[in-house]
């Protein structure tokens, strides 16, 4: 029996005929428009850990910590003080843990961005191309980005949550990162 071909192993680079097996031809190093979420992992992939801050990451989930952990503070306070015969506490301790829990985010994503900016090392990254993530935007979804470093063990790819619909950069685009550990920022312009 003969095997099937994939769709990757179908097309050819458009510019030098080569056989496409990424976003960007390996050999003249044009942009070939084959789906990232179809592409071969040329090198091996970092974990990625966004240190974005941004309305998501943190307005939001702080307005929970404030709309659910204030009013359960209150509620546990109240109820450890003997009002409500118990009945504040019982309902004070689900308020208070999503309050909690929604401030955990806050902090934690805080902590990465001051630790990527202050400890950060900028290098430069190449746009390979974007996939859908699994988180929808009205009713779209967001973006994640290929990009490819240099790092001392060679070529690494790292896959970047941008939080957006938006595809902001272009595939083979030169963009300025900032690294530490296995956090990483998208330097604005």
């Amino acid at each position: 029996m003969a095997k099937a071909k994939t769709k990757n192993q179908n097309k050819n680079c458009p510019s030098c005929g080569a056989p496409v097996v990424s976003e960007i031809c390996a050999y003249c190093g044009t942009a070939t428009g084959l789906d990232t979420a179809r592409a071969d992992m040329e090198y091996p992939v970092l974990e990625c850990k966004e240190a974005t801050v941004n309305f998501w990451t943190t307005v939001f989930p702080l307005i929970f910590a404030a709309a659910f952990g204030v009013p359960g503070l209150g509620m546990l306070a109240a109820g450890l003080l003997g009002f409500g015969n118990g009945v504040l506490l019982i309902v004070g301790i689900p308020f208070f843990i999503i309050g909690a829990v929604a401030a955990f985010f806050v902090i934690r994503t805080a902590l990465r961005y001051v630790k990527v900016k202050n400890n950060g090392k900028r290098i430069s990254a190449v746009v390979y191309g974007y996939m859908d993530d699994n988180v929808l935007i009205n009713d779209r979804p967001a973006q994640i980005v290929k990009l490819l470093i240099q790092t001392p063990n060679g070529p690494r790819f790292i896959l970047y949550q941008l939080g957006s619909t938006l595809k902001r950069y272009g595939i083979n685009d030169s963009i300025d990162i900032m690294m530490y550990q296995n956090y990483f920022m998208i330097c604005k312009k």
